[in-house]
């Protein structure tokens, strides 16, 4: 006897997740009074025509228990963000029930929204929410969550862009940060990659030493190097024999201090970053060193060891072995540090904050991840560090896709 196969909502169980996430946004949209009251009829049309919808279905399967699960799980998630996550809980447990009548295509759509879920939930709730909600605080006048704001549309960005001295000061440190720390940490890191990755007694005692500083608290790293250029009993001075020198009160460019006894003059973004937040950048070399050692020893060990045997039989030296195949053959794991660091970058903040909490003599350590905490947390302008946030989005995306553009077609993915 063959068994009659009834189809449950469609064929993708994305309806109902989608539903689902609809409802929540909408209440979210209505309760932060984005949207006129008007939509509270909307909310309940598709609640209505869900529930409708479901119930028959679960009538025609006897499939009540879910219909249950699906309803407790809308009541408790109508509050956001509860909604987020536990809606589709119960979304999931209808289904997990419906499972017997879905084809194998329908069962494999379904456990994978209910497997990805979580992350996809998480990701709304941290990530993608609170982001709009920083688009839209931004087109607001001064929003602190106290008094009353009004619309103020482009405006923020107007200042922004060019009333606002100090945030092209914040973005031009934050570049020199990028253009300095990512290469450089680079580089470093694969050098010192190489020569852990040769035969050395104590091996493993040097991965730890190096591994060392990413795993120390990046506050209290930033508390011992402050001691370390601190200019009356700082170890620095006292190796250099620079006594009172100030490490990070030195708002002198380097370019500038560097090119001064040749006659030339260096001002403004041309006389490079201060001495003070090359300072800053030496910290946040050690403090990640670790970190891409580990990452870049792991592409390293992915080389077979053929290549390097053959080569040594053709008579290659040690640097054409590593300029034609370690090289390329370490570019997937070296594009991938150079993304991740040119968005680590750009948020520079703790370590600024720590070790030069006013931003520096003249703003020089101001960085913008720095500034936007200024404006949002000392100045309680929301809407001004919201504006902030979002054109520094911006900048991180653009230069995300063009690093990927221009690197990605030099990476060399397969041996």
């Amino acid at each position: 006897m063959q068994t009659q196969r009834i189809r449950p909502l469609g064929n993708r169980p994305a309806l109902l997740l989608g539903a689902a996430v609809l409802l929540s946004l909408i209440r979210l949209a209505v309760a932060l009074e984005l949207l006129p009251g008007w939509t509270y009829g909307l909310v309940a049309v598709l609640l209505a025509g869900a529930t409708l919808e479901a119930t028959v279905r679960a009538l025609r399967t006897a499939l009540l228990p879910g219909l249950g699960l699906l309803l407790i799980g809308v009541g408790l998630g109508y509050s956001f963000p509860i909604a987020v996550l536990l809606a589709p809980i119960g979304v999931g447990a209808l289904y997990l029930a419906w499972t017997p009548y879905m084809s194998e295509r329908e069962q494999a759509a379904f456990w994978g929204w209910l497997l990805v879920w979580p992350s996809v939930g998480l990701l709304l709730v941290w990530q993608i929410v609170p982001s709009l909600y920083a688009l839209w605080l931004s087109l607001l006048d001064r929003f602190n969550f106290i008094g009353q704001s009004k619309f103020a549309g482009l405006l923020n960005y107007e200042i922004l862009l060019t009333r606002d001295p100090l945030f092209w000061k914040a973005m031009g440190n934050t570049v020199w940060f990028v253009v300095f720390t990512v290469p450089i940490g680079i580089l470093l890191a694969t050098l010192v990659a190489i020569l852990l990755n040769e035969k050395v007694r104590w091996q493993g005692v040097f991965r730890t030493l190096y591994f060392l500083p990413y795993i120390t608290a990046l506050t209290a790293a930033a508390a011992v190097w402050d001691w370390i250029y601190n200019p009356q009993f700082g170890f620095l001075n006292w190796l250099l024999g620079t006594p009172g020198l100030d490490w990070l009160s030195t708002p002198q460019g380097i370019f500038a201090l560097a090119l001064a006894p040749l006659g030339i003059k260096l001002q403004g973004f041309w006389a490079g970053p201060s001495v003070a937040f090359v300072a800053i950048m030496v910290m946040s070399l050690w403090h990640l060193l670790g970190y891409q050692v580990v990452v870049i020893l792991a592409g390293l060990q992915n080389i077979p060891k053929e290549y390097y045997e053959a080569a040594q039989l053709d008579g290659a030296s040690w640097w054409q072995q590593q300029r034609y195949i370690t090289w390329p053959l370490l570019s997937p794991t070296t594009f991938f540090l150079a993304t991740l660091g040119l968005i680590g970058a750009f948020q520079v903040f703790t370590q600024v904050l720590i070790m030069t909490p006013t931003g520096g003599v003249l703003q020089d350590t101001l960085t913008i991840a720095l500034y936007l905490y200024n404006k949002g947390f000392r100045d309680s302008d929301f809407s001004y560090a919201s504006a902030i946030a979002v054109v520094v989005f911006a900048v991180i995306l653009v230069l995300t896709v063009v690093q990927q553009r221009v690197l990605e077609r030099r990476v060399t993915y397969e041996a």
